[in-house]
């Protein structure tokens, strides 16, 4: 890939991921102070959530439908600026719900486009560290994110917060018109068929594993940001785990991609679920600052597995199918959250937040099991 496809690639990821993970360990704080209890901001985070997954095939479905990758990345990105600012600006909490839902909309789009086009340009000798360099902005804005969305509430409050948020979403349309698009044509029917018969088992058994083991994903956000919350910890404090999980993020995409190129992309996988089960343990243990930066960097570990899946549906998805291929992936993502935050408020409310925790190791150890089925070998790439 090219180096200015790349970096725009990569600021075209960074910028959605600065506004979601500047605001998503405030938001469960931000919806109770506005009158919601435990559960009904689980419900909330869990619509939110919803939001990105409904974007995400639907991005996949236009950018294969329509071939013009560019320009429906540059309307998702230009949306978020105004949605951010008004996230500041909002009196009551049925407003807080439509404009996040709108926000996360927008950035799903942005995130599954980014993907796709990155999933097209990257050579297949090279696809494991191209993921893992986009993967990188993902720590990157988490690292950011997390270092000055907490201390611009301490100092100012939600409205100053989401202000500078908006600012920082200018910088995405500005790169689009710097990238570069393509347009693909369907693959042979043989290829079709070779695919059809030889990988869609193992796509689906990957994308179920990936599911339940995001789930966690869910359980730790929601928990992390309750139980700091109950323990006395400054919005500084909680939103200081999501520049932990970005440090580790920044630097791990980059080595776990370059390696599965080299020793393949399940080992790897393995490693990130179990991660996932691990920093839900510690979580529930997590009473001091530095236990909940040590869950949060398990996390990031966890993480990587989205980079490192990416690219393995890129190994088994031919070029006409990218789009979809990819939007499904990342959908199990976006839907594990969905689900995860839909129920967490109740166990919660039912079983206390130490009981939950303890649960959320269950589903990443599920998928472990499903990883150590014998898959078949791909037969073809997408190159």
């Amino acid at each position: 890939m090219k180096r200015g496809q790349l970096i725009g690639l990569f600021i075209c990821s960074l910028v959605p991921w600065i506004v979601g993970n500047g605001m998503v360990a405030l938001l469960p704080i931000y919806a109770i102070q506005m009158g919601a209890n435990p559960a009904v901001t689980g419900y909330f985070m869990s619509f939110a959530f919803l939001s990105l997954a409904v974007a995400t095939p639907i991005a996949g479905f236009l950018a294969d439908r329509f071939q013009r990758r560019k320009a429906l990345l540059f309307i998702a990105a230009l949306i978020l600026i105004p949605v951010v600012y008004f996230l500041g600006r909002v009196t009551k909490f049925w407003q807080l719900v439509v404009l996040t839902g709108i926000c996360w909309f927008s950035c799903g789009m942005s995130v599954a486009l980014v993907n796709i086009m990155t999933g097209l340009f990257a050579r297949e000798d090279e696809r494991g560290r191209v993921f893992g360099i986009i993967g990188a902005s993902i720590g990157t804005a988490a690292l950011l994110g997390g270092l000055i969305s907490g201390p611009l509430v301490d100092y100012r409050g939600y409205g100053f917060m989401f202000f500078v948020l908006a600012v920082i979403a200018v910088v995405a349309p500005i790169a689009v018109p710097f990238l570069t698009d393509t347009k693909v044509g369907p693959a042979k029917n043989i290829l079709r068929e070779r695919v059809r018969n030889t990988f869609l088992p193992a796509f689906w058994l990957l994308l179920g594993a990936h599911l339940l083991a995001v789930l966690t994903n869910a359980v730790f956000n929601m928990g992390r940001s309750l139980s700091m919350d109950s323990l006395g910890f400054s919005s500084a404090a909680i939103t200081s785990t999501m520049a932990i999980s970005g440090v580790v993020m920044i630097i791990l995409p980059l080595l776990l991609g370059w390696l599965s190129d080299k020793i393949g992309r399940k080992p790897l996988l393995f490693l990130c679920y179990l991660s996932f089960a691990l920093c839900s343990l510690i979580l529930a243990l997590s009473k001091s600052l530095w236990l909940f930066w040590l869950s949060s960097a398990l996390l990031a570990i966890a993480l990587t597995s989205n980079n490192i899946g990416a690219a393995l549906v890129t190994d088994l998805i031919p070029a006409d199918r990218l789009g979809i291929g990819l939007s499904l992936f990342q959908n199990t993502f976006w839907l594990g959250n969905v689900i995860g935050f839909a129920i967490i408020g109740n166990f919660i409310f039912n079983l206390g937040m130490t009981m939950t925790l303890f649960l959320g190791m269950i589903p990443p150890c599920v998928a472990v099991a499903i990883l150590a089925i014998k898959w078949p070998p791909p037969a073809v790439t997408s190159s």
